[in-house]
């Protein structure tokens, strides 16, 4: 409002029906909702805070502090979070807290779930406007006089709809150098998963979230070295041109990918371009040092900035149409009302160069960064600078606001850094190859798009640091590309026969092993049962033994009692004298004897049973140790075959993993070729149907 009005007053040739603005001013100061139903406005301690327990203090208390907010305690809310202050006495639209409870601004809280319900809703909007009082008693807290950080949520542009997305494109380059040009132009739509790259003779458009690039707009004026896309995301402006030679502006429709405007006819590349927000105007300018401003019904110049005293390196509208910030490479920042280009304010401050402007989304603060390595902020409204600091040493080539209040920015220390709306730092996301030149942030989940001085671009996950890939800013020719993958499928299809044969063999050789595994148990299992018959033949020669033994030895106790018996024998003989009695004697004698000689025949054979029996008892016993032997050495063989057999398994199984992801890679090499194919048969088609 304050703007508008302000931009009125400085119009000495429009005249304004002033009493009607004093209705306005009216009905601002004096709304019809003022009034509370209750005597007593509610208080943080007795109304707010049991809402915050039930449905926020989970995420936002001492011990996590989401966002670095903390809302258990009345003290620690009013220090703010990450993003700055949270909420403004009096003011509960302009809060940021309520403009993430009421689900008006992103994030919203509770994340991921429905607006808390519409009475506790009016708690927190009430005991805003009432003065965030913290208990019964105690003062309101009135606004602060000074400029506030916090988001505008009314003045924030947000497109509508479905995300605006070109149609199929030719991916055929118009331009393949040996080496990526120096990245001077990048931006991401504000409502889609898309980034313009620009280079010489071309925008790539890239799918940042897969890194691929789905189409190449031509520009044939030369040099891209500006982009930007509209804030209804439906439109996208290229500026550039050829040095010292000629620059121009182009605007294509994203939908359909077609040029819908060319503007502009310098004598030297246009550095810096913008459209504002209601498509009405488009701002150049280069190094003429002066700022033009045109019309997009007609392409005619509405007006001219000839105030800056040195190349013009950046402009930028904000987000309402109303104002225009420019800036030069002497360090010169200047305001403007956009429609007359009627000066506003200068912003000093900067020692060098202007490198940049970004617009926050609500249009209160812009940001700008210099070749003296600082970012600034700036109040719009009063041209006053809210807070500088030093961002990157060597300087400070591009800043971008996310849409949570916080930056993003890269310099010629090459790093890519977020900062906090205060100015304080808040992580590095990574360090580019080269000097950084340009960010941009897309729109959703945020990811940081990050070009350098080598021609890369790198996207970060703007939450953490983390490097999710490159964007290709230098494609092949679709034909190079064709052959390559051609020469990638043909080398990939060898690699994978290869491992074929290698898996095969790896399967052959398992299955022996596995046969000779067979063979080794079914031998194993032989001489098993070859074992346990030869012990028990040996358990029976040994009872033989021991009974030959035990024979024997009865035998030759016998022999010796017989033989004991006949010496005895032989005596009475020889004593007795009588004829009768040595006669009978003599009998017995010869009896006895022929017992001995029986019982000495008996020993006789029972010796060769022994004998035989010990013979019969050491091969039994020799066999058996053999067959022990034998069943040993089967269990080893069977052992090693098991290692041997476990050991082909696991190299059969990783050649065939080898041989699958080949498989894979082959495949993907053929998929890649054909994508290639088809894709170049696209863009020739296309190209005869342009022509």
């Amino acid at each position: 409002m304050n703007r508008y009005l302000n931009t009125m007053k400085r119009n000495d040739t429009q005249e304004f029906p002033w009493q009607f603005l004093a209705v306005v001013f009216c009905a601002i100061l004096f709304p019809a909702s003022a009034t509370m139903a209750e005597d007593k406005p509610p208080t943080y301690e007795d109304h707010v805070l049991p809402v915050f327990r039930e449905k926020c203090c989970s995420c936002h208390n001492a011990d996590r502090k989401a966002g670095g907010l903390d809302l258990t305690s009345y003290q620690q809310m009013m220090a703010g979070g990450n993003s700055g202050d949270v909420v403004a006495g009096g003011d509960a639209d302009g809060s940021y807290l309520w403009q993430v409870v009421s689900h008006e601004s992103e994030p919203t809280m509770p994340p991921d779930a429905d607006r808390i319900p519409d009475a506790m809703l009016k708690v927190i909007k009430e005991w805003i406007a009432g003065g965030i009082i913290e208990r019964d008693g105690a003062k309101p807290v009135a606004q602060e006089a000074s400029s506030s950080l916090a988001l505008d949520s009314g003045s924030i542009v947000k497109p509508s709809g479905p995300p605006v997305m070109p149609p199929r494109l030719s991916l055929e380059p118009h331009f393949h150098g040996l080496r990526p040009t120096t990245i001077r132009a990048i931006d991401a739509s504000p409502h889609g998963d898309l980034v313009a790259v620009g280079s010489s003779q071309q925008v790539l458009l890239f799918q940042p979230r897969t890194r691929e690039c789905i189409g190449v707009l031509p520009f044939p004026e030369g040099e891209c070295t500006n982009l930007r896309f509209s804030r209804s995301a439906k439109l996208l402006l290229s500026g550039g041109g050829v040095a010292a030679k000629s620059g121009r502006v182009v605007i294509w429709d994203v939908a359909s990918a077609q040029r819908v405007m060319e503007l502009g006819d310098e004598f030297d590349e246009v550095l810096t371009a913008d459209l504002s927000a209601d498509q009405r105007l488009v701002a150049l300018g280069g190094s003429a040092k002066v700022v033009r401003l045109l019309q997009t019904s007609n392409g005619v110049v509405e007006s001219e900035i000839t105030k800056h005293t040195d190349w013009i390196t950046s402009v930028a509208f904000s987000p309402d149409s109303v104002l225009l910030a420019t800036g030069d490479r002497a360090g010169n920042l200047f305001l403007w009302e956009s429609f007359g280009a009627r000066h506003w304010g200068d912003l000093k401050g900067q020692k060098a160069g202007v490198t940049a402007i970004d617009w926050r989304a609500d249009g209160v603060v812009l940001a700008t960064a210099s070749e003296d390595g600082t970012i600034h902020l700036w109040e719009a409204d009063t041209a006053k600078k809210l807070k500088s600091w030093s961002a990157h040493g060597g300087g400070t080539t591009d800043v971008r606001w996310l849409n949570d209040g916080r930056l993003v920015s890269t310099g010629r220390d090459r790093k890519v850094k977020v900062w906090k709306a205060d100015g304080s730092l808040e992580k590095e996301l990574g360090t580019l190859p080269d000097i950084g030149t340009k960010v941009a942030i897309t729109s959703g989940h945020p990811l940081v798009i990050a070009g350098d001085w080598s021609g890369q671009v790198t996207v970060y996950d703007g939450s953490k640091p983390a490097k999710l890939g490159v964007l290709d800013s230098n494609p092949m020719p679709l034909s190079q590309r064709i052959d390559r993958a051609q020469k990638m499928a043909i080398a990939s299809k060898q690699i994978e026969e290869e491992a074929l044969l290698e898996k095969e063999k790896a399967i052959k050789t398992e299955a022996n092993l596995v046969a000779r595994l067979a063979a080794a148990n079914k031998s194993l299992g032989d001489s098993g049962a070859e074992q346990k018959k030869k012990k028990a033949l040996a358990e029976a020669a040994a009872v033989g033994l021991k009974t030959a033994e035990a024979q024997l030895l009865v035998a030759k106790t016998k022999v010796k009692k017989a033989s004991e018996i006949v010496s005895s024998l032989e005596k009475t003989v020889n004593d007795t004298n009588e004829s009768s009695g040595k006669e009978v004697a003599g009998k017995i004698l010869n009896a006895a004897k022929k017992t001995l000689q029986e019982t000495q025949a008996s020993v006789r054979r029972a010796e060769q049973r022994h004998q035989e029996s010990r013979e019969i008892s050491t091969t039994a016993m020799s066999e058996q140790k053999a067959a022990e032997k034998k069943r040993a050495d089967a269990n080893s063989q069977v052992k090693q075959l098991n290692e041997q057999v476990e050991n082909a398994a696991v190299q059969r199984k990783t050649l065939s993993e080898k041989h699958t992801s080949l498989v894979g890679k082959y495949k993907a090499c053929e998929k890649s070729l054909e994508k290639w194919q088809e894709e170049l048969t696209f863009a020739q088609n296309a190209r005869r149907e342009s022509e």
